[in-house]
């Protein structure tokens, strides 16, 4: 199982930025089925999901399900950053599933 997020460009996944593997999946899915809660948008290892904007929203969540997560908090700070430098430099993405 994999997930990797890329960045998207003329719609479609270009730079590899961030691969979120089995170990990575079962820590941050909790923040992506909050996320989907409040959002409607689904992020899954089995489908593509394309952010043109609302990383914003997704990275406030896993700051709040972060803590939580003790010494694997680590990897919620490293997924965070990417998707803060996405988001800070204007960069639309894509989740791509298996």
């Amino acid at each position: 199982m994999a997930l990797d997020l890329h960045i998207l460009e003329n719609g479609q996944p270009k730079e590899w930025i961030y691969a979120i593997d089995s170990e990575k999946w079962s820590l941050f899915n909790e923040a992506f089925e909050i996320f989907k809660a409040k959002t409607g948008l689904v992020i899954d290892q089995y489908s593509d999901t394309k952010f043109s904007s609302g990383l914003q929203n997704l990275i406030d969540i896993l700051n709040s399900v972060a803590p939580q997560y003790g010494k694997s908090a680590a990897l919620f700070s490293e997924f965070i950053s990417v998707l803060e430098s996405a988001e800070s430099n204007g960069k639309n993405v894509i989740f791509v599933g298996d």
